[in-house]
């Protein structure tokens, strides 16, 4: 069975608002769908909804205007005014302007027995892990202690979605889900009861396209962080180009990186340090960077959570055996330009970011959806093959990027995308990073496009990066 963890819900949940299927949409969708599975395997009775404050209850509130026949009492688990999202105080309100029977379960000491044949568990849905805190526990208790029949609205309180685990549990009859079933729900029978897989429209393409739901899912920021923790990013490129590793760095730096440390060529040290105050630049000997540097830049490379490799170096057969070796002493790398490899060792997680160009260079493979899949699983790393759309895959997930404008084909902009990449990746894995990295370049572009037309730069593009990111978490 086709499953999607909570996460990977919580993301395409965000972009179908961004791309016009609106959350209250889904929302009715999801609550008629429920009241559909009700009203097939009962006859009216009394039922009694028990509704979070998120938008599982906004699912259950929905349902009952669904269940007209049926003698229907809420219990709010808190007060009317937490309820947390626009949608689901939304259709709280048809209900109490509807003159449906509400309760108000503030705390514990309000829960008792109920008389009704069916419950719906629309308390805490993909989001609950660990332990229940009050009044959830008790009311868990009553449901579990209680003849009723038992739907559970998308996944029952207390049962963690993705791993199936639980302390306390709501046991369901009929567990109704939406769009696919949480893994979860697979492992967890006992309290699962029968599964429905209920449509509520999302487009197959939907999943496919990135949107603010990765950059939401991807960014972090702690309240009691110190410096260094949001990310420490080494840059090691530059020789023919001096602007790319600069870019580079102040692209990872704009992205919420704390740190970024540059390591060019002795030569061209004076003008890349030249660039910002707010770079922190080495410098090697010589005029390139080649395998006399490795252990040099390998020691560097500890203090930092991600490399990345390639921006203006040009083509130097010298810097090539360099990143073959160099990949041997990290864990994290984005290889861009000519830090684009094939031989990827078996324990580094990697991000390439090819242009079609570069694809065909490096792997003999016309740049292709299926091509990029295919390079993605033999080699063992993420590609994000930029163009137009850009595609990004680990070979076994894929997905498809449409941010962005005719002005980016400006020069630098691949530099900027590197930068970005290294920023996410520094606190998460290499595909959601290079999802949500894509977006947000492409939207730094959108964003100049509506200062400047398309007559912008990569600097340009720099100081657009903390607006689209904010634009994608806030949405």
């Amino acid at each position: 069975m086709d499953t999607i963890t909570s996460r990977e819900m919580a993301v395409i949940d965000t972009n179908c608002e961004y791309f016009g299927l609106s959350r209250l949409q889904l929302m009715e969708n999801a609550g008629r769908g429920l009241a559909e599975e009700i009203r097939k395997r009962t006859r009216p009775c009394g039922v009694a909804i028990f509704a979070g404050l998120g938008n599982n209850g906004g699912d259950a509130f929905v349902a009952a205007r669904f269940l007209k026949d049926y003698d229907v009492r809420v219990y709010l688990m808190g007060s009317a005014k937490d309820i947390k999202t626009e949608i689901a105080m939304r259709n709280f309100r048809i209900l109490r302007n509807a003159g449906f029977e509400i309760v108000e379960v503030r705390d514990s000491s309000l829960l008792k027995d109920f008389d009704a044949e069916i419950v719906v568990d629309g308390m805490l849905g993909t989001g609950v892990r660990g332990r229940l805190r009050q009044p959830y526990a008790k009311a868990v208790e009553i449901i579990n202690e209680s003849d009723a029949t038992v739907f559970a609205v998308d996944v029952p309180t207390g049962l963690n979605p993705d791993t199936g685990e639980y302390e306390q549990c709501v046991e369901a009859d009929v567990t109704v889900t939406f769009h696919k079933a949480k893994p979860g729900l697979l492992k967890a029978k006992e309290v699962v009861g029968e599964l429905v897989i209920k449509d509520i429209g999302i487009p197959k393409e939907f999943e496919r396209l990135v949107g603010p739901g990765e950059v939401k899912a991807t960014y972090r920021r702690f309240e009691s962080g110190h410096k260094g923790n949001h990310g420490r990013i080494l840059i090691v490129g530059g020789g023919e180009y001096t602007g790319a590793p600069a870019l580079t760095a102040l692209a990872s730096l704009y992205a919420g990186a704390d740190i970024a440390t540059l390591v060019v060529p002795e030569r061209i040290y004076p003008i890349v340090a030249s660039f910002s105050p707010n770079l922190i630049v080495r410098k090697v000997g010589g005029d390139v960077i080649t395998l006399k540097h490795l252990d040099e830049i390998a020691e560097m490379a500890k203090r930092h959570h991600v490399v990345v490799l390639g921006m203006g170096v040009g083509r130097d057969g010298e810097f090539k055996d360099f990143v073959a070796e160099l990949l041997k002493h990290i864990d994290k790398a984005v290889l861009d330009a000519d830090g684009i490899t094939a031989d990827i060792p078996e324990e580094v997680e990697c991000v390439l970011t090819p242009h079609a160009g570069e694809f065909r260079r490096v792997f003999g493979l016309d740049a292709s959806v299926e091509n990029a899949k295919k390079v993605a699983e033999k080699i063992g790393a993420v590609i994000l093959l930029k163009g137009k759309e850009d595609v990004i895959t680990d070979g076994e997930r894929t997905k498809i990027n449409r941010s962005g404008n005719a002005g980016m084909t400006v020069g630098g902009t691949g530099d900027v995308l590197a930068g970005i990449v290294g920023a996410f990746f520094a606190l998460n894995d290499a595909f959601w990073s290079a999802c949500a990295s894509a977006f947000v370049n492409g939207r730094a572009g959108e964003i100049c496009y509506e200062e400047f037309g398309y007559n912008y730069t990569a600097t340009d593009l720099l100081k657009a990066i903390p607006k689209a990111i904010r634009e994608a978490i806030e949405f």
